[in-house]
């Protein structure tokens, strides 16, 4: 697989490599918005991405929800 997302206490745990993306890369983040983020940027599907956090996380999309929640209100508070 070239696309892995594991999931505990630390966080996500992303790897990726070729073809997934065009070169090799890991990274750990807290949230599966900053995953989301992160494997964009590196070059992978959205698809795949998902399909990734749901394998990982089941309930990822709980926590995606309030994260962009969280961040339009901090939009709102700076206009």
């Amino acid at each position: 697989m070239t696309l892995q997302i594991r999931h505990d206490d630390g966080g996500y745990h992303l790897k990726v490599n070729p073809p997934e993306a065009d070169e090799s890369h890991e990274a750990t983040v807290e949230t599966p918005t900053e995953a989301m983020e992160i494997l964009s940027q590196w070059g992978c599907h959205s698809t795949d991405i998902t399909d990734a956090l749901y394998d990982a996380d089941p309930s990822w999309t709980t926590a995606h929800n309030a994260e962009v929640l969280r961040r339009r209100g901090q939009a709102s508070e700076g206009d």
